[in-house]
């Protein structure tokens, strides 16, 4: 039986294969080489190298196709990329053989972050060219991304002294098995005490080394008193809490466009909760609509994660946008209701809570379910936090009220702490109660997971390869404009998006 033979090796070949004919007409690699090209690259604000004598630069066009290659093939190592760009057929064709070394390719990433940014809104143009945007309906929500820095790049202030005597400890250990390795080579000649020799020196230098680093980060925790926490790798990284695990990273925001769950506004935050990223959002969200010129009204819907009282009184009459946030209390009971019936139940209970308090406004004070006054106990509300003010009422009248159980367990009676804003609030969550607002808050999921799952599972970003919160925005941003790409090649297909472009019918804006 014979089998399949290939090409023999050595065997001289007098016409070599076009290159054009490796790759298929409905390869959508052929989209990234038509789309590319039709940027301007310098109205986006990547820098474009002076042309000057000596070796020429490579074509910034050509590295931006490396990168968007990259990230849709999950591949964002600068020195993986140089290998594909010789071996892999698609990433030949599409540079034309070109082979940039990994440094070219690293540096254009890091000296394009605005360009990289801005490519993502330059993209939304073409998606509204398209008619795939709509901004009826946006989903926002946010998940949580590591960072380039592991636990052992984490310093926390009460623990830098026992790892640098740790770290001495260890020397001195070293340095004491190096004396006893030179007396008994001094004596006899042993190759393996010699071996042994090097490899303590090679551990004790890479120890001297974090010596150092650890002084350093000592010095740092000295001149700045208020400094708990170090992050060593990526300073700019936080702790992030995600299905129960902490590690040093991002929280990541996206706002999602319900017609075709593409990505309309990003950002990257430290904070390791979404309760004040409302207002960045509906911003950034209301910016994209300016540029876009949509003018119709658009629906933000939000989780309970986003519910604050302060971010909703600025946001809730924005001319625009109708923001529409799960309540955390419905949350909470939707929890609670899953956990085990017998567990003690909680004081006030239901019933008793402080929205079941009545206001009799010409008195100014609240009337208790069992029929008790609470009266105002201050002149002037408080300030509780940045934009919030309370008014404190508290009941006399709880001595021998049969509810108390239920209520308080306050010795000198029911208290309760109401903001300046509870009427305003109060409308809002009627609001949220109609049937409409109900259905969006439960279709947000399936609006907002889509992009994450693909981001997170297909394209495999679920840490960041930049340090520093500029660069990671820039990396985030780059990575929901290659969700969009291969999102609306998906819905349009190769054939419709090539002769759209090949139409030159675009009319690309230039967003830098």
């Amino acid at each position: 039986m014979n089998y399949i033979q290939g090409t023999v090796r050595e065997e001289t070949v007098l016409f070599n294969e076009c290159l054009d004919n490796v790759i298929e007409e409905d390869n959508p690699v052929r989209v990234i080489d038509a789309y590319v090209d039709n940027l301007d690259l310098r109205k986006l604000g990547f820098k474009i190298p002076k042309l000057e004598t000596g070796k020429p630069p490579y074509n910034p066009h050509d590295l931006l196709k490396i990168y968007l290659y990259g990230y849709m093939e999950r591949i964002r190592s600068s020195r993986k990329l140089e290998k594909e760009c010789k071996r892999n057929q698609e990433l030949r064709w599409l540079i034309k053989d070109l082979a940039p070394d990994f440094k070219t390719i690293a540096d254009f990433r890091k000296d394009n972050k605005d360009g990289i940014k801005n490519i993502f809104k330059e993209f939304l143009f073409f998606c509204k060219k398209m008619n795939l945007l709509s901004l009826s309906t946006v989903g926002i929500d946010g998940t949580k991304l590591r960072a380039q820095n592991g636990q052992n790049n984490v310093f926390k202030r009460d623990r830098i002294e026992s790892i640098e005597k740790k770290i001495e400890s260890k020397i001195q250990e070293y340095l004491k098995e190096l004396e006893q390795n030179d007396v008994t080579e001094a004596n006899e000649l042993n190759l393996k005490e010699g071996n042994e020799t090097k490899g303590l020196l090679k551990k004790l230098k890479k120890l001297l080394k974090y010596d150092d680093k650890v002084k350093g980060i000592k010095e740092i925790f000295e001149n700045d008193p208020e400094l708990q926490v170090y992050f060593a790798n990526d300073t700019d990284s936080r702790f992030q809490s995600d299905k129960g695990k902490i590690r040093p990273g991002y929280n990541a925001q996206t706002a999602v466009d319900d017609l075709n769950k593409l990505i309309v506004a990003n950002d990257v935050t430290q904070k390791s909760n979404d309760m004040e990223q409302m207002t960045p959002m509906i911003e950034k969200v209301q910016a994209v609509k300016e540029e876009l010129k949509i003018e119709n009204e658009t629906n933000a819907v939000m989780d309970a994660g986003y519910f604050s009282e302060k971010e909703i009184m600025a946001n809730k009459d924005k001319p625009g946008i109708n923001i529409i946030v799960s309540d955390t209390k419905v949350a909470a009971n939707s929890n609670n209701a899953r956990e085990n019936k017998n567990s003690p139940e909680k004081v006030p209970s239901k019933g008793y809570e402080i929205q079941d308090f009545i206001y009799d406004k010409e008195r100014d004070l609240y009337v208790c379910p069992a029929g008790k006054e609470l009266n105002k106990q201050n002149e002037n509300p408080r300030q509780v936090s940045s934009g919030i003010f309370v008014n404190e009422y508290r009941s006399r009248q709880c001595d021998g009220c049969v509810h108390r159980s239920k209520c308080t367990e306050n010795k000198t009676g029911r208290t309760i702490r109401v903001s300046t804003n509870r009427e305003s609030m109060d409308d809002f969550k009627k609001e949220m109660g109609k049937d409409e607002n109900k259905k969006l808050i439960c279709k947000r999921k399936e609006i907002v997971e889509h992009p994450f799952g693909t981001i997170k599972r297909n394209l495999g970003f679920t840490y960041f390869m930049q340090k520093g919160l500029g660069k990671v925005q820039a990396e985030f941003s780059f990575i929901c404009f290659v969700y969009n790409f291969k999102r609306v090649i998906n819905i349009m297909g190769i054939k419709t998006i090539m002769h759209a472009i090949q139409a030159n019918n675009l009319e690309f804006k230039a967003t830098a």
